[in-house]
């Protein structure tokens, strides 16, 4: 349209030139003023040409029609960008509603957590306070006064005398142990420090046990084990030494008719052990290992609730005995448990545990040096393998309870340590560290497996006769669970009794770790047919658990934290300590004042028909137990070649 109008401009202004120009040569020159027909248009030489408006005007509307191409443009992006948030938000809306679905779902499969802090028991001696006889300013003459009381038969004085410790030995756990005891209001009379009957060496410990009594203020101290044992006013020794130095002091003492608490390991053979049982068997004496793990409130807790095969602490009230509870006894769990619940995780199958700390690089430290005892397996390792005894002992005594005997409000039956021995122990371990070897094993990697006999897996033969022969009912039972084909004479010959013991075999697979050349978590694990339980770290020392649950295909269903608060004790007056939560030795010593208030002293009395009488064994730390953590830590040692 624009290119016609111009044109046709054009042509007019060509029209009106060639009539100007005729116009000119017939008339004179002046405005000549010329009104043409056709186009109407007034033309006078003065004006604007008519070409200039037009390109004018031309100008002006293509500017305008780039405006509107621009407006047009900047329009669309407007509504362009206002459509693509709606469609974001719309797509915002679908991703939300996807994430939340996704969340419900996750919400719907998260397994639930808890966390439980549950009070233990009150201790005996917070009650006991009240009642005892307590020390005087001057100690040894009250001590003296109830020594006669007891041995002329005084019972107008109906206050309990107090338990009179003694201290064999003055280092690092033997300094824990007595902050404990002095603490917990406890009297302790002696001290002698270690020595090696020399005369520099003894002279030496009369130094270490004179500072060690000041720091106590222990009344007496000793340079020799043989005073100690010739002192009158002492009841029972808590035996500190180095482990291959547990052996001589122990029977001493015994043999003086002292009571004896041994520090872990309890030697470092089994027959050494086997040795200082037996005597404190002859003279009817009380002889423990300082396995304070097992004292620890949480582990009764794991022991009562999981270990022993009943599903909560409700159950097993229910089963308890109607005499006086024990600290141990259920009832009295019922009572201070503030959240007991059903737990349903079946029998314990498997253990792992990791137990190691990087210790210094002192071959004159009784860590590393082999003949003060060390070794990792010896300092710690021992530790795991109490632990793994916990699972078997309870199996056995929760699965057999017919010819049990009523201990402490339990149904408890006297187990041979061959019961707890288990079918299989493999271990290996290696002496290096930063490049160095020393002769004990600084590193050590051990399994032990009850079940599966000596064989551990079937080869799949049946060795059964037709007719049965003179095989036993284990046997025949043994070849009945793996499917063999059973003459009718042999099947008569099984019984129902042999079935339920077969399926009430203990089987457990366990495997640890121990090191002292690098950190571990100290975290102990139980495996169980519908869950675990992990101790937290320190093992040996716990006051925490989890619990977790599963639902079947290992799918997570509940997650329990249980934690026990640890008793309050100021070490302060005496140095900080030098283990971890050594607080939890009132636990042991709590348990010993106990059993020794209620049924009495042994070897107190000189009346021979009194010899076996009193506290001679606390149920939380069977004499079997003890031996069977010996006798299998042995095991780990000769597999691993320690003895050469």
């Amino acid at each position: 349209m624009m290119t016609a109008t111009v044109t046709r401009r054009v042509e007019s202004s060509a029209t009106l030139a060639t009539e100007a120009s005729s116009l000119s040569s017939s008339s004179s020159a002046g405005n000549i003023c010329y009104d043409s027909l056709s186009s109407n248009r007034r033309f006078s030489p003065s004006r604007p040409s008519p070409s200039h408006n037009g390109n004018k005007f031309a100008i002006v509307r293509i500017f305008f029609f780039f405006v509107y191409i621009i407006c047009m443009i900047a329009g669309g992006l407007l509504f362009g960008r206002s459509k693509y948030h709606r469609n974001l938000n719309s797509n915002n809306n679908v991703r939300d509603d996807t994430s939340n679905m996704r969340h419900d779902i996750v919400e719907h499969f998260k397994p639930e957590k808890r966390t439980v802090v549950l009070s233990p028991p009150p201790l005996y001696m917070d009650s006991r306070n009240d009642n005892i006889d307590r020390r005087t300013s001057n100690l040894r003459a009250s001590l003296l006064g109830l020594e006669r009381r007891h041995r002329h038969g005084d019972t107008n004085n109906d206050k309990p005398a107090p338990l009179r410790w003694a201290v064999l030995g003055a280092g690092r756990i033997a300094h824990d142990f007595t902050s404990a005891l002095v603490s917990s209001g406890c009297t302790v009379t002696a001290v002698v420090a270690m020595h090696n009957y020399n005369g520099e060496k003894h002279l030496s410990a009369l130094y270490r046990a004179e500072s060690f009594a000041k720091t106590f203020s222990i009344p007496n101290y000793y340079g020799t084990y043989e005073e100690l044992a010739q002192d009158k006013n002492v009841d029972i020794v808590y035996v500190a030494t180095t482990n291959q130095n547990h052996l001589n002091p122990t029977l001493l003492m015994l043999q003086s008719g002292k009571n004896v608490l041994v520090e872990k390991p309890t030697a470092v053979t089994y027959e050494e052990a086997k040795l200082m049982y037996d005597e404190a068997h002859k003279r009817g004496l009380f002889l423990m290992t300082n396995h304070w793990t097992r004292f620890f409130p949480l582990v009764k807790y794991l022991r009562t609730t999981f270990l022993e095969l009943q599903s909560s602490p409700m159950d097993a009230v229910s089963a308890a005995s109607e005499t006086t509870p024990s600290f141990l006894s259920v009832r009295r769990w019922k009572s201070h448990l503030s959240h007991p619940r059903h737990y349903n995780l079946g029998k314990v199958l498997a253990m792992h545990g990791d137990f190691g700390f990087p210790t210094a690089l002192d071959p004159s430290d009784r860590f590393l040096n082999r003949t003060l005892g060390g070794g990792v397996t010896l300092d710690v390792g021992c530790y795991l393998v109490e632990l793994a005894l916990l699972a078997a002992y309870d199996h056995h005594q929760s699965g057999n309870t017919d010819d049990a005997a009523i201990v402490g409000g339990k149904r408890r039956r006297k187990l041979s340590s061959n019961e707890l021995q288990p079918d299989q122990v493999t271990a290996t371990g290696h002496g290096m560290y930063n490049g160095l070897e020393f002769p004990v094993d600084v590193e050590s990697s051990f399994s032990i497996r009850w079940g599966g006999k000596n064989y551990g897996i079937w080869n799949g033969e049946c060795d059964v006769d037709a007719n049965g022969g003179d095989m036993t009912a284990t046997s025949l039972s043994s070849a009945k669970r793996r499917g063999c084909h059973l003459a009718p004479s042999s099947r008569q010959a099984l019984s129902d009794d042999s079935d339920s013991a077969f399926d009430d075999e203990f089987t457990m697979l366990a495997s640890f770790q121990a090191s002292f050349r690098r950190p571990s978590t100290f975290e102990v694990e139980y495996v169980f047919e519908n869950g675990r339980v992990v101790l937290r770290g320190p093992g040996n020392c716990p006051n925490e658990m989890t619990i977790y649950e599963h639902e079947q295909f290992g799918l997570l269903k509940r997650e329990t934290t249980a934690s026990f608060k640890l008793p309050t004790v100021d070490f302060s007056p005496f140095g900080r300590s030098n283990y971890p939560r050594a607080e939890g030795f009132i636990y042991v010593i709590d348990r010993i004042e106990e059993c020794m208030a209620k049924k009495g002293i042994p070897g107190l009395s000189d009346d021979s028909s009194m010899r076996g009488s009193g506290c001679l064994e606390l149920e939380e730390n069977s004499i079997e137990e003890q031996l069977s953590t010996v006798e299998i830590t042995e095991r780990v040692l000769k597999e691993m070649n320690y003895f050469g």
